[in-house]
């Protein structure tokens, strides 16, 4: 089912190339624009690869290869016959229709489309969230690698400690944390030997 629906896919991006050749082309748009977005070489690329991967006959990879072939040629007359559209001669379409007044009408609805302006901000918004998100994952960052250190430096005296265990001295202990030994004499003063 798998290389029925990869199969279909392929089938159905080589008939809109077609289609989109055959349509009528906009001023601004030529075919080959619109071919190359419909379909793009690394869309086609990874489409096809997911195909062939789950192909196990040789007959299926015949046939997907010939469907590769059409679309290839499909993709490559596109190519060859795209050329920038004209400008529209208003004036000869009206002698040569017959009807220069329903051109005429054509005309005036061509010029009068307007098109809607978008003068939303979530580009500019979008940009903001991330700056700040960004400034803050670098003060968290900061704060991270100097904690980061704090670790490192507690790690390395608990393995000195450890590794002097069993030759440490209370003594050396106490040298170490003044207030420890004044704990102990205070409890010896009091006489709380447990």
């Amino acid at each position: 089912t798998r290389v029925i629906e990869h199969s279909v896919m392929l089938r159905h991006v080589v008939s809109r190339v077609a289609r989109q050749a055959r349509a009528p082309v906009y001023q601004s748009v030529s075919v080959r624009a619109m071919a190359d977005s419909a379909v793009s070489a690394d869309d086609t690329s990874a489409a096809w690869a997911k195909v062939k991967a789950s192909i196990a006959s040789e007959d299926g990879l015949r046939n997907i290869a010939h469907l590769q072939k059409s679309m290839n040629e499909v993709r490559d007359e596109v190519g060859r016959d795209a050329k920038p559209m004209a400008p529209i001669d208003w004036e000869n379409l009206k002698k040569r229709s017959g009807m220069p007044e329903v051109i005429e009408e054509w005309r005036k609805g061509l010029a009068s489309v307007k098109y809607p302006e978008y003068d939303g901000n979530e580009v500019a918004e979008t940009a903001a969230v991330f700056k700040t998100l960004i400034a803050e994952s670098e003060k968290l960052a900061a704060a991270a690698k100097a904690r980061e250190a704090e670790i490192d430096a507690e790690l390395a005296s608990l393995a000195d400690d450890k590794s002097k265990l069993s030759t440490v001295t209370m003594d050396e202990v106490f040298e170490k944390d003044p207030a420890l030994k004044e704990e102990v004499d205070q409890r010896i003063r009091d006489g709380k030997w447990f």
